[in-house]
């Protein structure tokens, strides 16, 4: 091979790596937006059934700090934020405070409310879970990537956002996340 061809081949190599890199952390991206720019937040709308409680509409949920996720059963990273979410349940049981996962399918399989009730119960998720077969939550939320976590302040505008696992290499997600619940409910609604 030419040092010529061998040298193209690095800098396509780099470019690969430095695209992945920057479409990595752009999965892992948090964003919070100022009070006066944030939107409302949509209304929970034809959910196929809801677990662990009865139907909940955002709009009776004003008042509340209302932490909304994003996730599906039969993904590691999902997974990987259980953790939080059972700490959070501890965290805020009491408080104004309402922690509702929109389970959104990725695969056919996922689909099954028998199978994400058993994973649910399995992983000592308590909270409301919206399954969300139709994606008709993940379009109205614009959503992009599982998991993702917004937070909903007291007036039902969507105050912050991450995405992707919380904890991943070292980010500080759940922390942020607390950090972001613990001012809200801090707030005058």
């Amino acid at each position: 091979m030419s040092l010529h061809r061998f040298t193209r081949r690095l800098v396509v190599l780099g470019l690969s790596l430095w695209i992945t890199a920057s479409l990595a952390s752009a999965c892992r991206a948090q964003y919070l937006k100022k009070p006066g720019e944030t939107p409302q937040a949509p209304e929970f709308r034809d959910v196929t059934q809801w677990l662990n409680s009865e139907p909940l509409l955002m709009s009776r949920l004003r008042g509340k700090v209302v932490v909304v996720h994003f996730w599906t059963n039969g993904c590691y990273n999902c997974m990987n934020n259980y953790p939080h979410y059972r700490a959070w349940q501890e965290r805020y049981a009491g408080k104004d405070v309402v922690l509702v996962g929109i389970h959104t399918p990725e695969t056919p399989g996922e689909r099954d409310v028998d199978r994400i009730k058993a994973q649910a119960a399995k992983h000592g998720l308590k909270f409301a879970i919206a399954v969300d077969n139709d994606l008709a939550n993940w379009n109205a939320w614009d959503n992009r990537y599982w998991p993702t976590v917004y937070v909903v302040d007291r007036r039902g505008r969507v105050r912050y956002g991450w995405e992707g696992e919380l904890s991943y290499k070292g980010a500080r997600g759940e922390e942020t996340i607390r950090k972001v619940i613990d001012a809200l409910l801090r707030e005058r609604p």
